[in-house]
């Protein structure tokens, strides 16, 4: 519906609170899984082919379990294609199996998207972020509604913007559309940002003070607010349609046991017809005393359906040409005579021998590929530039580090200017890794760079932002790094800084460039308007590279194509 499967929450905590007491007061590892109800399904009257396709989903199952340890693009495109839902839609003829097959891209996609962005995540993570976004965000993005004559199903959200001739507006019932349910509001909530750390604060209410009165007012202030959100809603939900417009409302739903009718919303629409002279098709005032006929009983419909459509005809039909195909098979090449349960399980053994014999030709293989990890810093991506066999070996057999005390104290000069300009520490600066930046040799050396950093050009000049976060992704690879200060450079423009401790001016200008192209996409900022420098602290010069690249010469370097200066 339109307005949103408002029920759905009521239908998933009456499944899971089922399910919790189903397994009530047994030991957690007694438990029993769903992949062990499919290997043991009992002795209740199942066909045989119920236990066949029980079976074959059981082992399905157990097979990509094992794959659970590669990246989580893979496994996704694992799932997709044992559960055949790509062969699926391909073979559908209806109108809609276009925007289905582009909403299985997108669901891929999203998984692509948050692989790279997040670096080496789990699949436990990737579960909790698409439970989270279904339960508090608004989903992932849905492919656009094709053009095809079709019924289009999407939530008020997904229709702004668009048109239709004829609009079926449905549930606009109490409590529903326009929604009475309390939003989590900050500071309550403690999973909400607060209001003033919002963009949008400026048009939400805020809280005043810490009194009773305060919150009081707040949450009246709120509720208002809410309601002129869902009055919004409502516009949009209303001029959808060029010419129809249909509202319709029900008095009964199955997870409620007293009736609902007709919303304040759809009241408004009975109340214009009346002013055009017009009536409603049909009207329902909910009943005063009466049960809930939804719970009197459930309505049995029959299972498996019998009717075939013509996707199901489609594969019949090409299952046939399958067997015909195979009857006509010379007796050498005539596959044994096996079920479909025997012949799941040779499938498992035949791409088991082929990893087998991938690994074997891999371990005796001259050149070993190393993948490259999650992410990447600025410093290791020099080293990727100037050495990538001696990088890959890094890589693939890592030794530790011995301690840099002289790292250790470029660390805390970091901290000491951040410090400085306002910046809160979240940790020690002895506990954070040592950013390399060698060359201050004792404490009496860094209270020196200190001390010259005060009497420098920055030392009274304040920063836009210090030591601001980035991820940046060239050629698919994601390259992270923190950039230790940003200043303003005019009106439109930036000036990123790294400082730097060392003796001599020999910093590699990769890690600016990378800075800057990284800076101006985060801010879309146009490339030619952000200046990247070196402040050698001991010196107290600035030196401004020249030449730096652009995006398209650092994704050059990491396909290995170019060089660019060290």
């Amino acid at each position: 519906e339109l307005a949103g499967d408002a029920g759905r929450g009521d239908r998933e905590a009456d499944l899971h609170a089922a399910l919790q007491a189903a397994v009530a007061g047994a030991d957690p590892t007694e438990v029993v899984a769903l992949s062990d109800a499919l290997s043991d399904p009992g002795d209740l009257p199942y066909s045989p082919q119920a236990r066949e396709r029980f079976t074959l989903l059981a082992r399905e199952l157990r097979a990509l379990r094992g794959y659970t340890g590669e990246s989580l693009l893979d496994l996704v495109r694992r799932i997709v294609d044992a559960c055949g839902i790509d062969v699926e839609l391909d073979s559908s003829v209806s109108p809609a199996a276009r925007a289905r097959r582009d909403n299985l891209d997108l669901f891929v996609k999203a998984v692509a998207e948050f692989q790279s962005l997040d670096g080496a995540v789990t699949l436990p993570a990737l579960l909790a972020y698409l439970t989270a976004e279904d339960e508090l965000g608004n989903g992932l993005d849905v492919a656009t509604p094709s053009e095809a004559d079709s019924v289009k199903l999407l939530t008020v959200h997904r229709a702004k913007g668009l048109e239709w001739d004829a609009v079926f507006v449905a549930g606009v019932c109490r409590e529903r559309f326009p929604s009475t349910q309390g939003r989590s509001r900050w500071p309550r909530g403690h999973a909400v940002l607060p209001t003033p750390l919002r963009g949008d604060a400026a048009d939400l209410p805020s809280l005043g003070g810490w009194a009773n009165t305060d919150v009081t007012t707040l949450n009246e202030e709120s509720r208002a607010h809410d309601a002129v959100e869902e009055l919004r809603l409502g516009y949009v939900a209303f001029t959808r349609a060029r010419h129809t417009l249909w509202v319709s409302s029900h008095v009964w739903r199955p997870s409620r046991q007293k009736p609902v009718g007709p919303s304040d919303f759809q009241q408004v629409v009975r109340e214009a017809l009346q002013s055009w002279g017009e009536r409603p098709d049909a009207w329902l005032d909910p009943p005063a005393d009466e049960p809930n006929p939804l719970l009197d009983g459930r309505r049995a419909v029959p299972w498996p359906v019998d009717e075939q459509t013509a996707e199901a005809l489609r594969r019949i039909e090409a299952a046939e040409l399958v067997r015909e195909a195979a009857a006509t098979l010379d007796d050498d090449t005539q596959p044994a005579d096996l079920d479909l349960v025997e012949t799941s399980l040779v499938a498992e053994w035949d791409a088991e021998l082929d990893r087998l014999l991938a690994e074997a030709a891999a371990d005796g293989a001259d050149v070993v590929d190393v993948p490259l990890p999650a992410s990447l810093s600025a410093t290791a991506l020099a080293r990727l530039r100037d050495d990538r066999d001696s990088f890959a070996r890094d890589l693939a057999r890592p030794m530790p580090r011995p301690p840099s005390p002289s790292a250790r104290f470029g660390t805390r000069f970091h901290a000491w200017v951040e410090a400085r300009f306002g910046q809160q520490e979240l940790m020690d600066p002895d506990e954070l890794p040592g950013r390399g930046d060698a060359g201050i040799d004792d404490e009496d050396d860094l209270q020196e760079l200190v001390r010259l950093f005060e009497k420098g050009e920055f030392a009274e000049r304040v920063p836009e932002a210090v030591e601001p976060p980035f991820a940046l992704v060239l050629a698919g690879q994601v390259v992270r790094g923190r950039i230790d200060a940003v200043y303003r450079d005019g009106s439109d423009g930036y000036l990123l800084v790294d400082w730097k401790t060392n003796r001599h001016a020999t910093a590699d200008p990769l890690q600016l460039a990378i800075y800057r192209v990284a800076w101006a996409e985060l801010t879309g900022t146009p490339l030619e308007r952000v200046r990247a420098a070196f402040y050698y602290v001991r010196t107290q010069t600035l030196v401004e590279p020249s030449g730096l690249d652009d995006r398209t010469g650092l994704e050059a370097l990491m396909r290995g194509e170019t060089a660019l200066p060290g």
